[in-house]
């Protein structure tokens, strides 16, 4: 059987507004969303931007010609394999000058699931990779919606 996204792991929560000011900005809402979700324990928090953050300064997760970027680390504490989405039409960020980012999935887990870790990026990015897709989530008019998407589009990846 063929590994899913949707196996095992929750993708939310999902934010559907105006940009953020920075890529920092954008990561450290995500998380908040995490956290006020449950899905992160607040005193992870501070710990996850900082993996986050460099991560990132290994390499950059902004696939920039199509509006992406995945940032994601592995963390002790964290249950799983967890995700939350920012999205917008005009953008969630911006990489660099007048190069928007329009979709952000923020990926944190177990250091324990390294495989697993790598087969969702995988997964995701392969699924992001698709102009119907990223059509579709940037003019999702809420998360629920969003998240149907989502699920709709891998249904027929």
């Amino acid at each position: 059987m063929a590994a899913r996204l949707n196996n095992g792991w929750e993708l939310a929560p999902v934010i559907v507004r105006a940009p953020f000011s920075t890529f920092e900005d954008a990561v450290e809402g995500l998380i908040e969303e995490l956290v006020l979700a449950e899905q992160l324990p607040v005193e992870l928090g501070g710990p996850a931007l900082r993996a986050v953050l460099d991560r990132e300064s290994m390499g950059s997760t902004a696939l920039v010609e199509i509006g992406v970027s995945i940032p994601h680390a592995r963390l002790e504490g964290v249950a799983g394999i967890i995700a939350a989405v920012a999205v917008s039409s005009s953008a969630v960020y911006y990489a660099i000058a007048d190069v928007p980012v329009n979709i952000m999935v923020l990926v944190l887990s177990s250091p324990a699931l390294s495989g697993e870790h790598l087969n969702f990026l995988s997964l995701l990015s392969l699924l992001l990779q698709s102009d119907a897709t990223r059509y579709t989530l940037q003019r999702a008019p809420t998360p629920e919606l969003l998240l149907e998407s989502l699920r709709s589009h891998e249904r027929f990846r």
